[in-house]
């Protein structure tokens, strides 16, 4: 029994190499990427934009042979890439390197016993968006927009996004000048629900944050659980006490503003779903002031700009600096 388990443990070993060879062997004769690796496809905000592309990103293996012994031409270029080439195995794959230049590349394919992998490294342009953007691991999606849009994005579909680079490069500037510990702000189109702008700090999701809902005097009745784009978003209840997170809040505005349900999106819109009517709030500006935690909400030019910025409760007069800074963003707009 042990006999045939170790053969079939071997003949699975073996046919697994046989099937890594072919694929790295045909893209190396041919030139061309396996029909099963597609470029994943890119994300760009409403002007088109890059946010998130695939770069190409080649690999090296080395086939390891029965004669276990390299010959002189062998032994110059493996010792470039590898500390040492004494106990080796005597078959079998060893990585020489995962990123190579394309001068290396063309320098390894003269090499007989080498052999290339092309494949695609993503990068997120904007560092700032990894947050949003998310993460991909084995060409899959993750994390963030690359695990929510991923079955659309690995047959090699580009996203377009609402979202406007040039406002988040502008946003992102002022956030960084004013050394927040935490910071989440969000920028609505309201006659469209179009999501314009959005930055969060990644140690301090203050927009996943739950607070009482008497905090904001919003009577039960006017709020619900609701599903958009970026996921659901549940209220939740603890004892009598009724909570809900910056989402619902956003939405809970925008819906008093157009006098009818809307969903934000984060995808571009090409018709209005909302004719917004500012004369019903009493004020342009509803700061909440949370102790150390600032939630504002605030109007422009039909746009909805929501911030929570978290403040290091040693400084003075956080007020004054919460409304500065919402005060820079809104004159951008």
């Amino acid at each position: 029994m042990k006999k045939k388990q170790k053969l079939l443990l071997l003949l699975s070993a073996s046919l697994f190499l046989i099937i890594l060879i072919i694929n790295f062997s045909a893209e190396r004769v041919t030139g061309k990427v396996p029909e099963y690796r597609v470029k994943r496809g890119y994300i760009f905000d409403r002007n088109f934009n890059p946010i998130a592309v695939s770069l190409e990103n080649y690999k090296a293996y080395y086939l390891l042979k029965d004669n276990a012994l390299f010959d002189s031409s062998d032994i110059s270029f493996l010792k470039k890439y590898l500390s040492s080439t004494i106990n080796l195995s005597k078959k079998g794959i060893i990585l020489l390197s995962e990123d190579l230049s394309l001068e290396e590349v063309e320098k390894l394919k003269k090499e007989k016993n080498v052999i290339i992998e092309k494949t695609f490294k993503r990068k997120v342009l904007q560092p700032y968006l990894k947050f949003l953007v998310g993460e991909t691991f084995n060409g899959y999606g993750v994390s963030g927009l690359e695990k929510i849009f991923d079955e659309h994005l690995r047959i090699g579909n580009p996203l377009v996004l609402s979202i406007d680079l040039n406002l988040e490069k502008k946003i992102y500037n002022i956030i960084y000048e004013s050394n927040l510990p935490g910071f989440g702000i969000a920028v609505f189109d309201l006659e469209t629900g179009e999501l314009l702008g959005y930055l969060e700090s990644e140690n301090l999701r203050l927009f996943d944050n739950y607070y009482p809902l008497n905090l904001f005097g919003i009577h039960p009745s006017e709020l619900k659980d609701f599903n958009w784009v970026l996921g659901e978003n549940l209220m939740l209840k603890e004892m009598d006490t009724i909570k809900i997170n910056l989402w619902h809040l956003a939405k809970w505005y925008m819906e008093k503003a157009c006098n009818q349900s809307v969903i934000p999106t984060i995808l571009p819109q090409k018709t209005k779903v909302c004719e917004p009517n500012l004369e019903i709030f009493e004020k342009r500006e509803y700061i909440y002031d949370l102790g150390k935690i600032f939630i504002t909400v605030a109007f422009k030019n039909n746009k909805l700009i929501l911030s929570s910025f978290a403040f290091n409760p040693q400084e003075k007069d956080l007020l004054s600096k919460n409304k500065k800074i919402i005060n820079y963003i809104i004159s951008m707009l």
